[in-house]
């Protein structure tokens, strides 16, 4: 066996190869006793840096006849921890030639490798990645499903090296293999995508390469069957950047701290913070929305809308204008209202993140909006009244859309169906452009709700109140005092609804603009109507007194708690609500009290 040791290590590699061969033949022989005295001697010369190399080729071509048997004994011996630069550059070799073997044995060296290419040292860094990058490249079709289960687990690892690791061998796999690995790729997704929250910055960066190299490797046509996938990996995301950001200590300590306890704004996701963030993903929807069957647009669109609400701001502003155009054509086909519904639930959510990035589709979505306040469907209607309000936000010229919704509404207000959306698109552009609107038409607007808040429908008259309480933040002194002239007349008709319609504008004047209504000469008087209304025979009536007494009141000590006691006699009003019939009213007496108490707690003792 001596001699053949010196050959199988000679420095001249044709002697080496024929040493390998004779190796086979031996082992034919003699069995397990020829890898007993061989191999611990090729390893035992991989540690001297003379016979090093000649010893790793030695390997080589032993394997290269030998794999099976030679593996299980040359792999424990390189992966012991800490990997030395040689011993990494001794696995990548060995893997070249390891074949089919190989496989069984990933378990053994890849997680020392993932872990080697975290090391402080850069060149072992280097080293490790070249290797781990030869395992993935040489495995084969039966190779394949155990190096995902090792790329999953390195992914899920507590170190944030080997997250970041096992993150990079998974793009790299998938963008250099020349395996079929469509199969394979909607679990490297899902893992990839929830790792864009993870807590380590670098880890996010390279799983967001990761994920564009993965969906960057799935044939185009394929692309909307990771349609659910990704919004089913994009909420856990989610939850897991919420889960982040939920404080340990309770709101009692923080109290105790004098510390002040917020929860947060909107959720985003760190890797869709990143520039050219929606990149990866935008071609999953965007296929869908565009050439799938109807209800795979329908989750296309909502799933669109969901990755927007988790983007930040700058980091979509890139993609406005290719998420805007799609949206806008396929609503505009005959789809069914579900399709509808969603796209303008994402184009809402995109107004409210993209801002003025959206001026140019500007015409376009007021144009599509409108048209959609005649659909068929109640969900699309008041989806596309909500939307057309916060587009009002973006626009210069507010004048000519509260005008054609308010000849809209002349027409269309004896059919509730259409009446409704109208009045709600007309509240959301009141509120989101209010200022905008010029003092012509803001009369007209007043002229022609002012007739709807004594109308029969419930709805009617809750939107034309609400409509006229955001109005009177813009109106002159005179033009409030006439209108609250108008309710307190209404307040004493004989007429149920007029009475509530009166009741419903005065409590939303107290939500909108309480500081004028205080202030106005019409006060007692509207007070007066508001302590009648508690009295009333009707439920919607004391109810709805109520609430605007708890608005009144609220206001009231906010703006100067110091004379808290000057307010007794309205919060006796509220008190006597705890007597009535109805348990809603009741109820609602107690959370306005409470209100009060949290704001001004000695007020309890009065």
């Amino acid at each position: 066996m001596i001699n053949f040791d010196v050959n199988i290590c000679y420095s001249m590699p044709e002697v080496r190869e024929s040493a390998g061969l004779a190796f086979s033949t031996l082992y034919k022989s003699a069995g397990m006793q020829a890898i007993d005295e061989i191999v611990p001697t090729l390893l035992h010369a991989l540690e001297d840096d003379e016979t090093s190399d000649t010893a790793l080729d030695g390997l080589k071509q032993i394997l290269s006849v030998r794999t099976t048997a030679v593996l299980p004994h040359i792999f424990p011996k390189l992966v012991r921890l800490p990997l030395s630069a040689f011993n990494i550059h001794a696995l990548g070799a060995l893997a070249e030639v390891a074949g089919h073997g190989l496989n069984f044995h990933l378990g053994t060296i890849l997680p020392a490798l993932l872990s080697a290419m975290g090391a402080e040292d850069k060149d072992v860094q280097t080293l490790a990645k070249e290797a781990a990058e030869t395992v993935a490249l040489v495995i084969d079709e039966e190779g394949v499903e155990y190096l995902i289960a090792e790329l999953l687990k390195g992914a899920g690892d507590t170190l944030a090296s080997i997250r970041r690791s096992s993150s990079y061998l998974i793009g790299f796999f998938f963008k250099y293999s020349k395996l079929y690995m469509v199969d394979e790729a909607p679990n490297m997704i899902s893992t990839l995508i929830i790792l864009l929250s993870d807590s380590d910055s670098s880890t996010v960066e390279v799983a967001w390469e990761a994920l564009s190299r993965v969906i960057g490797s799935v044939p185009k046509e394929a692309l909307p069957s990771y349609i659910k996938l990704v919004r089913d990996a994009v909420s856990t995301s989610r939850d897991k950047e919420q889960g982040k950001r939920r404080l340990v200590i309770t709101i009692l300590q923080c109290r105790q701290l004098g510390m002040h306890y917020d929860t947060g704004g909107p959720v985003v996701i760190p890797g869709f913070c990143l520039p050219k963030a929606l990149q990866p993903l935008l071609p999953i929807f965007l296929q869908g929305l565009t050439s799938g069957f109807a209800e795979l647009r329908e989750q296309a669109a909502l799933g669109l809308g969901e990755l927007i609400e988790v983007t930040s701001e700058k980091a979509l502003k890139d993609f406005v204008i290719p998420i805007t155009g799609p949206l806008i054509r396929i609503i505009g086909g005959r789809f069914p209202w579900q399709v509808k519904s969603a796209i303008l639930s994402t184009l809402s959510i995109l107004i409210g993140k993209g801002g003025m990035s959206l001026r140019p589709f500007l015409p376009q979505l007021q144009t599509t909006f409108i048209k959609c306040l005649q659909d068929s469907t109640r969900t699309v209607r008041t989806s596309a009244a909500f939307a057309l309000g916060k587009l009002s936000a973006l626009s210069t010229r507010v004048d000519p859309l509260v005008s054609d919704l308010l000849s809209s509404l002349q027409v269309w207000h004896q059919m509730l169906v259409f009446g409704e959306a109208i009045l709600t698109a007309l509240k959301g552009v009141l509120k989101h452009a209010g200022k905008s609107v010029s003092d012509p038409v803001r009369v007209r607007v007043f002229s022609q709700l002012k007739d709807l808040i004594h109308h029969d429908d419930d709805q009617v008259r809750i939107s034309a109140a609400s409509i006229l309480g955001i109005t009177s933040q813009y109106m002159e002194e005179h033009q409030l005092d006439d209108l609250l002239e108008l309710l307190s007349n209404l307040a004493s008709s004989p007429s149920w609804v007029s009475r509530h319609g009166s009741v419903l504008t005065i409590s939303s004047l107290l939500r909108h603009n309480p500081s004028s209504v205080v202030t106005s000469q019409m006060f007692p008087s509207i007070i007066h109507c508001l302590k009648d209304a508690l009295k009333d025979e009707k439920f919607p009536l004391r109810e709805t007194s109520r609430k605007a007494l708890g608005r009144l009141i609220l206001h009231q000590i906010q703006s100067d708690p110091s004379e808290a006691t000057a307010y007794v006699d309205i919060i006796s009003t509220i008190m006597s609500v705890l007597h009535d019939d109805s348990s809603e009213v009741r109820r609602r007496g107690l959370s306005a009290l409470k209100a009060v108490a949290k704001i001004c707690p000695h007020v309890s003792l009065l």
